[in-house]
């Protein structure tokens, strides 16, 4: 059967569109693109939200699943809703011809929700450009959009805070100095992503900070810390990570966990260990996890050496 086929099938489904017959869309060729792109207007909005939305979970549940040529297409949708939506379901895409939508849409759509899922995406691409895998310049661009967007103080607080976080990865006097100021503000939100920041930056000058603010009054702070100490990587955090095991709040105690496999170590697998066998479901399971994380990558290492 043709794609025009499978299109008209799924025109006529009002609700879930069937997995059979969303694979047709996966990996189209040229002629097939110019089929979707025809046929893709021809949606009512909300039958276009609900594609959409399926097709990235489909994606994430499949990687065989390639619909980037449907995502890149929806990017220019008329509906902000679906421009969200395509730009995280092209989160797994390394193509650097996606840099100018994303600059675009960071930058210019009328749709905070948008312009902050492309502030996202550019952030992956920038730590890939700081790890060599993209090229020089194209990591200057993604980094002069970044701080054009925190610069911007008529923006919104969450764009900002995003861009902050994004730009992060870079490390130079300018991104540490906005980090600090960031830190320092009154708006308690700024404050939040730059403590995200500073373990973005894997910069042993925070690490103070970071470990300190293990032991903030506020949740959202205790969080970013224990995420942060993770991205460190600094074994002297262990200490600090092992009383956040039994924190109030449930998602620092799995931040802590997280953390605790990302870093390694005797006294790190010790309290993982303690985990495994508690009575609590999700401590048991995001310690097992943190485990056999830490196995991978001894495993890993011990090969290569």
């Amino acid at each position: 059967m043709t794609l025009e086929h499978y299109l008209q099938k799924l025109t006529k489904e009002e609700v879930h569109s069937k997995h059979s017959l969303l694979v047709h869309l996966s990996a189209l060729d040229g002629d097939e693109m110019d089929q979707f792109r025809t046929w893709w207007p021809s949606l009512p909005g909300e039958q276009r939200r609900k594609l959409i939305e399926r097709l990235v979970t489909v994606a994430e549940d499949n990687v065989d699943m390639d619909f980037n040529g449907v995502f890149r297409h929806c990017l220019k949708d008329d509906d902000p809703r679906v421009r969200e939506l395509a730009v995280s379901g092209l989160w797994e895409c390394d193509d650097h011809v996606l840099l100018g939508p994303l600059m675009a849409l960071a930058k210019d759509d009328p749709s905070d929700e948008v312009r902050i899922s492309a502030v996202l995406g550019l952030g992956k691409f920038g730590a890939l450009a700081e790890s060599g895998k993209l090229l020089h310049r194209d990591g200057e661009r993604i980094k002069d959009v970044l701080l054009s967007l925190l610069d911007n103080n008529s923006g919104s607080i969450e764009i900002r805070r995003r861009a902050l976080e994004a730009v992060a990865c870079f490390n130079t006097p300018r991104v540490r100095e906005l980090i600090r100021l960031a830190y320092n503000s009154q708006e308690f939100k700024l404050q939040v992503s730059a403590l995200y920041a500073m373990g973005r930056t894997s910069d042993p000058a925070w690490l103070t900070t970071i470990i300190n603010e293990t032991s903030s009054k506020e949740t959202d702070m205790r969080y970013e810390a224990a995420t942060a100490c993770g991205e460190m990587g600094e074994e002297e955090v262990v200490p600090y990570l092992i009383p956040l095991i039994e924190d109030e709040d449930s998602e620092v105690q799995l931040a802590a966990l997280k953390s605790l496999g990302a870093i390694g170590g005797l006294l790190a697998k010790r309290a993982l260990r303690r985990c495994v066998k508690t009575g609590d479901d999700a401590i048991q399971e995001a310690a097992q996890e943190a485990l056999q994380h830490l196995e991978l990558e001894e495993g890993t290492l011990g090969f290569n050496s």
